[in-house]
């Protein structure tokens, strides 16, 4: 433990963002221990053995809250580990992560959930397990649930692979029922998206690349909905991409069916003309669609359709992202950049409420994963992120964290720069020229 960790915290007269009272105030920030001790106004704390934070003119959030992350240890520790993962994290004002199960071995045993959470013990950031559906992520056998759950899975998902069988679907989504965990959907049409690599489309069309049509979402998100109106199950569908599935999920909502959704800044950004650069990094799955879904995933976000916003962190190596666009690994990185590119398109742009992009980030996916997260309280783990909204930043290779790099917003201008992070009561990061004391 370094001399850091063993002090107080006082942050100073920031503007204090409560998503759980949807209210904004000016305050001070006392922690103890690790712990929230006071929120008032004008704490005076005398004595060395304290760290204080001027956050006058910043916002100060509860840490957010990303529910789809690929840490990709174990197994793929070339491209990211828990300890590099979570350090990005926190550079992006991030406190609690769900790591999908797609690793090799595959999270689909209580060992591996328990090596997860072990090996997160000393990580910047809270990691929680996503285990898998199925075992190997084969669409076959479904995994013991129950066990999975006991040992401190928080959802099920067996991202990156969609469930073919519709009758497997069925019974994985009758099992899921005892457990009250989500099941987290890739919702892929294989068969649909064959060896596609981009939206089909006027561009794909232009550029001559294999397209992938949004039948391949749609299909799977109807059959799901289907099932899980049939079932009870809780189902989230993960990485929207499609207007048809905005659609179908607010349809789905009002007739009452468990189901909710996220989407990634990189959906909300971009549309399928940026692909005339043959920027590898664009290459997503599923793809950036065209300006007519984009804009409908705003104006689901809008609606509240949309419950949560997500990474869906990638890491990629330099040599499986600098080749052809046809030979690429689908992906690209965003723990750095969550809140900057959302709050960049949805704040300043789309001119939606602050407080609201925050809902979607902290309170709303602690809620779908069944955490108590999200809050600013006396008495609990001081998780905070201050964020100076005023502040641009380009965002570059030679700035990145993370162990990969492959980032579809570099050259980007993003607002909204997080200046401190603190988590698990600990400053878990802070900029060099923030105005601090002690």
């Amino acid at each position: 433990m370094n001399e850091n960790e063993k002090k107080n915290l006082l942050i100073k007269s920031g503007s204090i963002v409560d998503p759980r009272n949807d209210r904004e105030f000016t305050s001070d920030i006392l922690i103890k221990g690790g712990i929230i001790s006071e929120v008032k106004e004008n704490i005076k704390v005398k004595g060395d053995n304290i760290i204080e934070i001027d956050a006058e003119g910043c916002k100060v959030s509860p840490g957010f809250v990303d529910m789809h992350v690929h840490l990709r240890d174990p197994g793929f520790e070339d491209r990211e580990t828990i300890e590099t993962g979570t350090l990005a994290a926190v550079k992006g004002g991030i406190t609690t992560i769900a790591c999908m199960a797609n690793t090799m071995p595959v999270v689909d045993t209580q060992s591996l959930v328990k090596y997860i959470l072990k090996k997160a013990n000393n990580s910047a950031c809270r990691v929680l397990p996503i285990a898998a559906m199925t075992r190997g992520l084969e669409g076959k056998n479904i995994t013991e649930m129950g066990l999975l759950a006991e040992a401190g899975a928080v959802g099920f998902s067996d991202d990156g692979m969609c469930v073919r069988d519709s009758n497997i679907m069925y019974e994985i989504m009758r099992y899921s029922t005892q457990f009250n965990l989500p099941l987290i959907l890739h919702e892929e049409d294989d068969f649909i998206s064959g060896d596609g690599l981009v939206h089909e489309g006027y561009y794909s069309n232009m550029l001559g690349l294999d397209g992938i049509s949004s039948l391949s979402d749609d299909l799977m998100i109807e059959r799901d909905i289907t099932l899980a109106r049939k079932s009870g199950a809780r189902i989230h569908i993960t990485h929207l991409s499609t207007k048809d599935s905005v659609e179908m999920i607010k349809k789905a909502k009002e007739e009452g069916v468990k189901v909710t959704c996220d989407v990634t800044p990189h959906h909300l950004f971009f549309n399928d003309s940026y692909l005339t650069s043959f920027n590898t990094n664009f290459k997503v799955k599923p793809p950036i669609r065209s300006e007519e879904d984009r804009q409908a995933l705003i104006a689901g976000i809008k609606d509240g359709v949309i419950d949560a916003i997500v990474s869906d962190h990638a890491p990629h190596l330099d040599t499986e992202k600098n080749t052809t666009f046809k030979l690429a690994s689908f992906g690209t990185i965003g723990l750095e950049t969550l809140f900057s590119a959302a709050f960049t398109k949805l704040c300043v742009e789309e001119k939606i409420k602050l407080q609201k992009l925050i809902s979607l980030m902290t309170t709303a996916p602690s809620k779908i994963i069944g955490i108590d997260e999200g809050k600013i309280k006396v008495g609990e783990v001081a998780d905070l992120t201050i964020i100076d909204t005023e502040r641009e930043e380009e965002i570059k290779k030679e700035n990145i964290i993370s162990k990969s790099r492959n980032s579809v917003f570099l050259g980007q201008k993003l607002r909204g720069k997080i200046i401190c992070t603190i988590s698990k009561g600990k400053l878990a990061y802070i900029i060099n020229n923030i105005k601090k004391k002690g």
